[in-house]
């Protein structure tokens, strides 16, 4: 793949090799893909993601003048260390940058619906010059801002998520203020209770039950048809001297036991399925919790919350 990109740089395809990078590093996580991201990116003006990548390389080799280990920078590591910060700087005039501080740690962190991480956030966000919408979620809790950003500048976003559900508050256009200016309350997030609970307890359950009954009728089946073909082999045994198989008796006696064993298959498939569904619909009985989980930090260590 690395060839590859290399052709595509060669043939001036610099988004196609961009892209190939970018599959990369999602794979391997090498530093050399990252930078190959943001130095592509750079090149075809794409400076969100150029500040991103080159912000991520300069973070995973370190400076030039820290000790290395048992690899020694060399003089190219070291001009391709001051090229990525001569990038990263034009980079970031065309691109606002969004520190993004969250209440709680392992919330999920979006920007305009793009996932970027879970909180905390070791680097800014990079954003084109204006208005984003910046959430945290985690569990049902969920928070909200619009923030408005400005080429070349830096922006602090503070989110806290609410104690509970009810207490979301959305801030910007999403909702009307007080009197006071502060932003009234939102609609609680729904989260998973009591309804999705019993939705799948439920549901699982009349599974199981349809298909008793369907394993009942397949056996009803089955029994008949083997009743039928053993009247045609007591048949097919009386004429084997008139030239069976071939005769109408050995018809009768394939059919009969073909559709046996179908019926018998099915009805063993059908009574497998219930007890699978009945089990399925005892375990979400006994693990599905009724309320929503939350899990706070503080005090002296972490808590985990919730009802069954």
């Amino acid at each position: 793949m690395r060839a590859q990109a290399g052709r595509l740089v060669g043939g001036g395809h610099l988004a196609e090799a961009r892209d190939v990078h970018l599959s990369l590093w999602r794979v391997g996580r090498r530093p050399l893909d990252a930078f190959n991201v943001g130095t592509l990116s750079q090149r075809i003006r794409d400076y969100p993601t150029a500040a991103e990548y080159l912000t991520l390389w300069l973070g995973l080799v370190g400076s030039p003048e820290a000790p290395r280990g048992p690899a020694p920078w060399t003089e190219q590591d070291r001009q391709k260390h001051a090229q990525a910060r001569v990038d990263l700087q034009a980079a970031r005039e065309h691109v606002g940058a969004l520190e993004i501080n969250v209440s709680d740690p392992g919330a999920e962190v979006l920007v305009d619906g793009r996932r970027v991480g879970l909180s905390p956030l070791r680097d800014p966000v990079f954003v084109w010059p204006g208005q984003h919408r910046v959430s945290a979620r985690l569990g049902g809790a969920r928070k909200e801002e619009l923030v408005t950003a400005t080429a070349g500048g830096e922006h602090t976003v503070r989110l806290v998520l609410p104690a509970s559900p009810a207490e979301a508050q959305i801030d910007g256009a999403r909702g009307p203020r007080s009197a006071a200016g502060a932003p009234s309350l939102a609609p609680p997030s729904p989260g998973p209770g009591p309804a999705r609970r019993w939705l799948t307890v439920g549901g699982l359950a009349a599974t199981s039950a349809a298909l008793v009954v369907f394993g009942g009728i397949a056996a009803g089946v089955a029994g008949g048809a083997a009743e039928e073909r053993d009247a045609a082999l007591a048949r097919v045994q009386a004429d084997s001297v008139s030239g069976c198989p071939g005769g109408a008796a050995c018809g009768q006696f394939t059919d009969a036991d073909g559709r046996a064993k179908t019926w018998t298959a099915l009805s063993a498939g059908a009574f497998v399925g219930a007890g699978l569904s009945a089990a399925g619909a005892a375990a979400a009985y006994l693990l599905l919790p009724a309320g929503p989980v939350r899990v706070t930090t503080g005090g002296a260590g972490v808590q985990l919350a919730t009802s069954w």
